[in-house]
Protein backbone atom coordinates (compact mmCIF):
# COMPACT_ATOMS: atom_id res chain seq x y z
CA UNK A 1 0.00 0.00 0.00
CA UNK A 2 1.47 3.36 -1.03
CA UNK A 3 2.16 6.01 1.60
CA UNK A 4 -0.53 8.34 0.18
CA UNK A 5 -3.10 5.55 0.32
CA UNK A 6 -2.14 4.86 3.93
CA UNK A 7 -2.47 8.56 4.72
CA UNK A 8 -5.93 8.73 3.12
CA UNK A 9 -7.03 5.63 5.01
CA UNK A 10 -5.66 7.01 8.30
CA UNK A 11 -7.44 10.37 7.74
CA UNK A 12 -10.65 8.55 7.00
CA UNK A 13 -10.47 6.46 10.17
CA UNK A 14 -9.28 9.36 12.34
CA UNK A 15 -12.07 11.65 11.18
CA UNK A 16 -14.60 8.79 11.16
CA UNK A 17 -15.35 9.42 7.48
CA UNK A 18 -16.35 6.92 4.86
CA UNK A 19 -13.36 6.05 2.66
CA UNK A 20 -15.53 6.43 -0.46
CA UNK A 21 -15.89 10.20 0.10
CA UNK A 22 -12.27 10.77 -0.95
CA UNK A 23 -12.65 9.98 -4.68
CA UNK A 24 -15.26 12.73 -5.08
CA UNK A 25 -13.16 15.15 -3.05
CA UNK A 26 -10.08 14.29 -5.11
CA UNK A 27 -12.08 14.86 -8.31
CA UNK A 28 -13.23 18.28 -7.06
CA UNK A 29 -9.68 19.23 -6.05
CA UNK A 30 -8.36 18.07 -9.42
CA UNK A 31 -10.92 20.27 -11.21
CA UNK A 32 -9.98 23.23 -8.99
CA UNK A 33 -6.26 22.55 -9.62
CA UNK A 34 -6.80 22.70 -13.39
CA UNK A 35 -8.84 25.92 -13.10
CA UNK A 36 -6.33 27.68 -10.85
CA UNK A 37 -3.41 26.61 -13.04
CA UNK A 38 -5.11 27.72 -16.26
CA UNK A 39 -6.09 31.04 -14.71
CA UNK A 40 -2.50 31.53 -13.57
CA UNK A 41 -1.26 30.89 -17.09
CA UNK A 42 -3.88 33.22 -18.55
CA UNK A 43 -2.96 36.04 -16.15
CA UNK A 44 0.70 35.57 -17.11
CA UNK A 45 -0.21 35.81 -20.81
CA UNK A 46 -2.23 38.94 -20.21
CA UNK A 47 0.51 40.51 -18.12
CA UNK A 48 3.02 39.95 -20.92
CA UNK A 49 0.84 41.92 -23.34
CA UNK A 50 -0.52 44.52 -20.91
CA UNK A 51 -0.01 48.12 -22.00
CA UNK A 52 -0.12 49.66 -18.53
CA UNK A 53 2.83 48.69 -16.25
CA UNK A 54 0.77 48.99 -13.05
CA UNK A 55 -1.80 46.59 -14.50
CA UNK A 56 0.98 44.23 -15.56
CA UNK A 57 2.27 44.16 -11.98
CA UNK A 58 -1.22 43.53 -10.58
CA UNK A 59 -1.86 40.68 -13.03
CA UNK A 60 1.47 39.08 -12.10
CA UNK A 61 0.57 39.41 -8.42
CA UNK A 62 -2.76 37.67 -9.05
CA UNK A 63 -0.88 34.98 -10.99
CA UNK A 64 1.46 34.43 -8.04
CA UNK A 65 -1.51 34.03 -5.70
CA UNK A 66 -3.07 31.51 -8.07
CA UNK A 67 0.22 29.59 -8.11
CA UNK A 68 0.25 29.39 -4.31
CA UNK A 69 -3.31 28.06 -4.25
CA UNK A 70 -2.59 25.57 -7.03
CA UNK A 71 0.39 24.30 -5.01
CA UNK A 72 -1.73 23.90 -1.88
CA UNK A 73 -4.41 22.08 -3.88
CA UNK A 74 -1.74 19.78 -5.35
CA UNK A 75 -0.56 18.92 -1.83
CA UNK A 76 -4.13 18.11 -0.78
CA UNK A 77 -4.69 15.89 -3.82
CA UNK A 78 -1.54 13.90 -3.11
CA UNK A 79 -2.35 13.69 0.63
CA UNK A 80 -5.72 12.12 -0.22
CA UNK A 81 -4.05 9.58 -2.50
CA UNK A 82 -4.86 11.23 -5.83
CA UNK A 83 -2.74 12.13 -8.81
CA UNK A 84 -2.29 15.57 -10.31
CA UNK A 85 -4.31 15.99 -13.49
CA UNK A 86 -2.85 17.08 -16.79
CA UNK A 87 -3.49 20.77 -17.39
CA UNK A 88 -4.28 21.59 -21.01
CA UNK A 89 -2.19 24.42 -22.38
CA UNK A 90 -3.90 27.66 -23.25
CA UNK A 91 -3.40 29.07 -26.68
CA UNK A 92 -2.30 32.62 -27.11
CA UNK A 93 -4.93 35.17 -28.04
CA UNK A 94 -4.81 38.45 -29.93
CA UNK A 95 -7.20 40.53 -27.82
CA UNK A 96 -6.29 44.03 -26.75
CA UNK A 97 -5.66 44.85 -23.08
CA UNK A 98 -9.24 45.84 -22.37
CA UNK A 99 -10.61 42.67 -23.98
CA UNK A 100 -8.13 40.57 -22.01
CA UNK A 101 -9.27 42.16 -18.76
CA UNK A 102 -12.89 41.53 -19.73
CA UNK A 103 -12.11 37.86 -20.42
CA UNK A 104 -10.22 37.63 -17.11
CA UNK A 105 -13.23 39.03 -15.24
CA UNK A 106 -15.58 36.61 -17.02
CA UNK A 107 -13.25 33.71 -16.16
CA UNK A 108 -13.09 34.75 -12.51
CA UNK A 109 -16.89 35.02 -12.34
CA UNK A 110 -17.36 31.61 -13.95
CA UNK A 111 -14.71 30.09 -11.69
CA UNK A 112 -16.36 31.61 -8.60
CA UNK A 113 -19.68 30.02 -9.58
CA UNK A 114 -17.97 26.68 -10.12
CA UNK A 115 -16.13 26.98 -6.80
CA UNK A 116 -19.42 27.49 -4.96
CA UNK A 117 -20.67 24.21 -6.49
CA UNK A 118 -17.42 22.51 -5.56
CA UNK A 119 -17.71 23.67 -1.94
CA UNK A 120 -21.18 22.16 -1.76
CA UNK A 121 -19.84 18.92 -3.24
CA UNK A 122 -17.01 18.36 -0.76
CA UNK A 123 -18.06 15.32 1.25
CA UNK A 124 -15.10 14.45 3.41
CA UNK A 125 -15.59 17.35 5.76
CA UNK A 126 -11.82 17.63 6.23
CA UNK A 127 -11.55 21.13 7.66
CA UNK A 128 -8.26 21.93 5.90
CA UNK A 129 -9.75 21.24 2.47
CA UNK A 130 -12.93 23.19 3.17
CA UNK A 131 -10.84 26.08 4.54
CA UNK A 132 -8.58 26.03 1.50
CA UNK A 133 -11.54 26.29 -0.88
CA UNK A 134 -13.10 29.03 1.24
CA UNK A 135 -9.81 30.95 1.16
CA UNK A 136 -9.73 30.64 -2.62
CA UNK A 137 -13.31 31.92 -2.77
CA UNK A 138 -12.40 34.99 -0.72
CA UNK A 139 -9.34 35.62 -2.86
CA UNK A 140 -11.46 35.37 -6.02
CA UNK A 141 -13.75 38.11 -4.72
CA UNK A 142 -10.74 40.34 -4.29
CA UNK A 143 -9.39 39.44 -7.73
CA UNK A 144 -12.71 40.21 -9.39
CA UNK A 145 -12.72 43.64 -7.76
CA UNK A 146 -9.16 44.33 -8.85
CA UNK A 147 -9.79 43.28 -12.44
CA UNK A 148 -13.04 45.29 -12.50
CA UNK A 149 -11.13 48.36 -11.31
CA UNK A 150 -8.47 47.88 -14.00
CA UNK A 151 -11.22 47.58 -16.60
CA UNK A 152 -12.82 50.81 -15.51
CA UNK A 153 -9.50 52.65 -15.47
CA UNK A 154 -8.50 51.41 -18.90
CA UNK A 155 -11.75 52.35 -20.67
CA UNK A 156 -13.03 55.90 -20.16
CA UNK A 157 -16.54 54.84 -21.18
CA UNK A 158 -16.70 52.12 -18.53
CA UNK A 159 -17.64 54.62 -15.83
CA UNK A 160 -20.94 55.21 -17.58
CA UNK A 161 -21.65 51.48 -17.33
CA UNK A 162 -21.04 51.23 -13.58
Amino acid sequence: MAMTEQWAEWCSRFLDLPQDSFPQDINILQQRYVEETQQRDRFNQYADKMHYPQFREKLLQISDEKTKYADRIAEAIVALGGKLPRVPELRSTDENSWQQLMIALDDENRSADHLAEQLRGIQSGIPDIVKLLQDISEQQKQHRGEVREMLMRSDPFAFSLA
